[in-house]
Order: structure tokens, then sequence, then C-alpha cells
């Protein structure tokens, strides 16, 4: 059978769509570890809420001794003040990271699109060369019997020259 035209064509698109796949996963990949940023800061901030919350339950907590009353009442407070501040942050960091994963998103899912593009265009050519096989499978029978009914006919007929 003949070799199909177009095999380096073919050869140049699966190369393209192996690197258009690996694409996709890095991509998968740098949104999982945006992702998991997001969540690691969400957990931090949700501790941060938790550590005040208990600081400020322990507010009116007899202080320890030798510490006077106003002096262990203002360091609390501001210890509770400094886990607000860090709280704010924290937030500030999820927004910024919140974004970072949107934009990696975005991306992944453009270059998700340009994989399809490419995968299509090699199935659309594979299809292409499994069509042109048939096609020369086919010949390739007419011919057989061609020649199979053109011996046959040299057989049944008589020969002048005999």
């Amino acid at each position: 059978m003949k070799r199909y035209p177009l095999a380096t064509l073919i050869r140049l698109r699966e190369h393209r769509t192996q690197a258009a796949q690996q694409l996709v996963l890095q991509h998968q990949r740098e949104v999982a570890a945006k992702r998991a940023a997001c969540v690691e800061i969400e957990r931090h901030i949700q501790a941060l809420g938790e550590e005040r919350a208990r600081q400020r339950r322990q507010l009116l907590d007899p202080p320890p001794a030798g510490i006077a009353w106003p002096t262990a009442l203002a360091q609390r407070e501001a210890h509770i003040e400094l886990l607000q501040q860090q709280t704010e942050l924290a937030h500030q960091q999820l927004l910024r990271a919140q974004q970072l994963l949107t934009e990696a998103e975005a991306e992944l899912q453009k270059v998700r699109e340009a994989f399809f593009r490419v995968k299509a265009r090699e199935d659309a050519l594979k299809k292409r060369k499994d069509l042109w096989r048939e096609e020369q499978h086919a010949n390739e029978l007419r011919q057989e019997e061609l020649a199979s009914a053109e011996l046959l006919h040299r057989r049944t007929t008589p020969n002048a020259f005999h």
C-alpha cells in the first residue's frame, strides 16, 4: 500500500497535540497550587479568628502574678488588635491569591480550548487518512478484480494464434 502523502503533517499535528496536552497539564497544576494557596490562607484567617475570639474571652481573666491589671489588660488588647491586623492582612493576601487563581483558571480555559482545536485538527487529518486508506484499498480490490476478470476472459476466449 502507498504511504499516505500527509504522514509528516500527521506527525507534526501529533507533536503539537502532545505539546498542547502538556501545557494543559502544567496549567492544571498551577491552578491546583493557587487553589491550595487560597485554602491555606483561608485556614490561616480562620485560625487567626479563633485565636482572636479566644483572646477576647480571656480578656478579663486575672493577670499572672506580678503583673498589674491595667498592664495585663493593655497587653491583651494590643494582642487582640495585632491579631485583627494580621487577619486584615491575610484577607488582602486572600484577595490577591483569589485574583491570581481567577487569572490562572482563565488561562487554563484558553489553553484547554487551544488543545481541543489542535486535537480536532489532528483527528480530522487522521480521519482523512483513514478515508484515503479505504480508497486505496478499494482501488486495489478493483484492480485485482479487473485483473482476475481479464485472466478469466483470456482463458475463455479462443486464441486466434494457436
